[in-house]
């Protein structure tokens, strides 16, 4: 019995000392938005809160994970989660966007911030929201793979035309240029965007009525219970966190 107790002793020893000597588990944490603050790529990392958010739950993990920030187009995304054996983190987002409202295809985590859609338009229109009954049917630009549910009526009755582009920044030149009538964009993005359309206050309208407040969320597949015990506990911790106090109220525009 000593003998065995030894041996075990031995084992845990060893496994201890993999851990220990940086044997982390990498974790994908995916952004589908290509706009800061979300983006990955094409932004100053600091600007980045999935950069800088990964940088953060692999410090919190203590050598347990090593988080690595990474952008996925939201239809590449679609594929994965829809797999079986997926792994990784999908930040910013919530359970209506990804076809799970009762919370049953994944583990979510508490609210990680609020957030609301701006609806924007140009001044010399005069659009007034909420577009309730159009005297014409208008083009909105949207993001391919984004679900816009307060607008959706209007959509499916084609008082909307939505011209879905890739990324914010190419949805507001194309309201600058005429190109769509009013775009969606992230309250949490806007000020970013200003500063990438140097005239934008200029030309842009955006409109004073608030679009309702929304939670974004972490979620995992179900077969990581023990990852999103660490997400909970770490979220706790984000919440009193000084340099996350952006995080803790929905943005106006």
């Amino acid at each position: 019995m000593f003998r065995l107790l030894q041996i075990a002793a031995l084992l845990a020893g060893l496994v201890y000392g993999n851990v220990a000597a940086g044997a982390a588990e990498k974790i994908s944490l995916y952004s589908h938005y290509t706009t800061a603050p979300f983006a990955v790529e094409g932004v100053p990392p600091q600007l980045s809160y999935t950069v800088r958010l990964a940088a953060w739950l692999t410090a919190q993990s203590a050598g347990r994970y090593r988080f690595e920030a990474r952008q996925m187009p939201r239809l590449r995304l679609n594929r994965i989660v829809a797999r079986a054996d997926w792994s990784g983190v999908v930040a910013w987002a919530n359970p209506l966007w990804f076809a799970d409202p009762e919370r049953q295809r994944f583990l979510w985590s508490s609210a990680l911030m609020s957030d609301r859609n701006v609806l924007v338009s140009r001044q010399v229109d005069h659009l007034q929201f909420p577009v309730q009954g159009p005297a014409r049917s208008l083009r909105l630009g949207g993001i391919s793979g984004h679900f816009y549910a307060d607008l959706e009526p209007l959509i499916q009755r084609g008082q909307l035309l939505r011209e879905d582009a890739q990324n914010d920044l190419s949805n507001v030149l194309k309201l600058q240029y005429e190109r769509v009538d009013m775009v969606v964009l992230q309250a949490s993005s806007l000020a970013y965007l200003r500063t990438q359309v140097g005239d934008f206050d200029q030309w842009a309208s955006v409109s004073p009525t608030l679009q309702p407040s929304y939670q974004r969320y972490l979620f995992t597949s179900t077969a990581n219970p023990q990852l999103m015990v660490f997400l909970q506990q770490a979220l706790v911790q984000l919440a009193q966190a000084p340099e996350w106090a952006e995080l803790r109220e929905a943005p106006l525009p």
